[in-house]
């Protein structure tokens, strides 16, 4: 509002004149409602983000000439003080570069926007319209921006479980949809990663700001901690984290060396089998038989199952009678996904392989090699015997013939069970039928009256 002879008032003076005739006009002494303004009387903002103020007014919008708008401090004076924000070019500004500006092009829009907010934007901001010879300052409501310590988190989009091997992208998303100086996004976990920045500008004038972080995790990163920090540097001081645990999920793997161990001999013969596993979460076991499959802990007539975890393992053994446990699979199974595989059937020491190939007719047993031999030692002789020494290494061979192998001297006492053909003697070839299928052969030193080691082989 323009009063006569205002350039010879003191500013204290005017100011209290305006804020007389606003008084007066809202209680209804103004014969027109030309001077309203419509803004909140608080806003809260955290340093570091920024904060809108939005605003509209009233006012004699049918003056000729330019109109300005202006937004000063509470104190300012409105003539020859620097404006916080302006439309007019010629107004010198408190803080240049654009960090406090109007926004909103409408002719009624007095809105204000604050990037970086800093502790000392903390004060009362009155609104001022000039256009032509009218003037006037919107003094009676002077909003206060309030500005506090930054509390507000990143936000981290991290699925609830990774799984081990396979390729995951996490995001951070930085507080506050701002469109002053970009934050500063870093990460930290302790594997390797990579990470790359995104902004994406919002409809009314803000923009959002994340970084999207790609790596493959491995069992090892499960519960470790990553942690995203965004800083704010036009902002001494100011930044903010979050920090997650991950939860990192590992499908089953079956370890090595499961098999089934067979002992005794015909219908009253045993086997145990054993299997282990990891994986994150244990995974559980089954036993699969052919025409049947038990869970890890099992307790029937014949067969019976234990397992037991420790940490991301888990063993199991389940015994029962050679024949039933022919033909036997492990499966390991968590929420990621399962393993399995046959088990190996494998004599124990001493046991007859012929027994052992029998059990598991239709091949699930493999003998390593064309024309190999696989031979045991049954030990014989009578208690007492004397220098009894280790027999060498007897192999057969497809034409049924027998070689002999030692790492000692051979005896030159004779055996009973003696070769005659050999001068040295010591070792006999016994065949088992047609075409090289095995045989024995003995190897002793003793008295004469007793052989110390009988080998069995079995070709392939």
């Amino acid at each position: 509002m323009w009063v006569p002879g205002a350039s010879q008032i003191p500013p204290s003076t005017k100011l209290c004149i305006e804020i007389i005739l606003a008084l007066l006009c809202q209680g209804g002494l103004c014969q027109a409602p030309d001077y309203r303004i419509q803004v909140p009387s608080r806003v809260t903002a955290q340093q570091g983000l920024c904060v809108l103020i939005p605003c509209n007014f009233t006012a004699n919008f049918e003056s000729s000439g330019v109109h300005y708008k202006y937004w000063f401090l509470s104190g300012d004076d409105r003539d020859t003080s620097p404006a916080v924000a302006t439309t007019d070019p010629g107004r010198a500004l408190r803080d240049p570069g654009g960090r406090i500006r109007l926004v909103g092009n409408a002719q009624d829009d007095c809105s204000l926007h604050i990037s970086n907010l800093r502790a000392g934007d903390r004060d009362r901001y009155f609104f001022r319209f000039v256009k032509g010879d009218f003037k006037y300052s919107y003094v009676v409501t002077q909003p206060l921006v309030d500005v506090t310590e930054l509390t507000e988190q990143p936000v981290l989009g991290v699925p609830e479980v990774l799984l081990s091997g396979q390729l995951v992208n996490v995001t951070c998303q930085a507080p506050g949809t701002c469109s002053g100086t970009p934050p500063q996004i870093t990460w930290n976990g302790g594997f390797d990663y990579t990470a790359r920045n995104v902004s994406v500008a919002l409809a009314n004038g803000s923009v959002s700001y994340s970084s999207v972080l790609s790596f493959t995790p491995a069992p090892g990163d499960d519960g470790k901690e990553l942690v995203c920090t965004v800083t704010y540097p036009a902002v001494v001081g100011v930044s903010t984290r979050t920090a997650v645990r991950l939860h990192v999920g590992d499908p089953p793997k079956l370890l090595p060396r499961g098999n089934c161990t067979v002992r005794g001999r015909g219908p009253g013969g045993a086997a145990t089998c054993h299997c282990a596993a990891e994986g994150n979460p244990p995974p559980r076991l089954e036993w699969r038989l052919p025409n049947r499959t038990l869970p890890g802990h099992f307790e029937g007539p014949e067969l019976r199952a234990t397992s037991w975890a420790r940490g991301p393992a888990v063993s199991g053994e389940l015994r029962g009678p050679a024949g039933a446990l022919a033909n036997v699979s492990c499966a390991a199974t968590n929420a990621h996904g399962q393993s399995q595989a046959a088990l190996p059937v494998v004599p124990a020491a001493g046991f007859p392989l012929t027994l052992v190939l029998a059990l598991v007719a239709g091949g699930s047993l493999a003998l390593v090699g064309a024309g190999a031999a696989v031979a045991w030692r049954v030990r014989k002789g009578r208690q007492g015997s004397r220098d009894i020494t280790r027999a060498g290494r007897c192999q057969g061979t497809r034409d049924g013939k027998v070689s002999y192998s030692s790492g000692q001297p051979e005896s030159t006492a004779p055996s009973r069970r003696q070769d005659a053909t050999r001068e040295e003697g010591a070792l006999e070839k016994k065949g088992r039928g047609g075409g090289g299928r095995g045989g024995r052969c003995y190897r002793g030193r003793g008295d004469g009256d007793q052989f110390t080691e009988e080998n069995i082989y079995v070709n392939a």
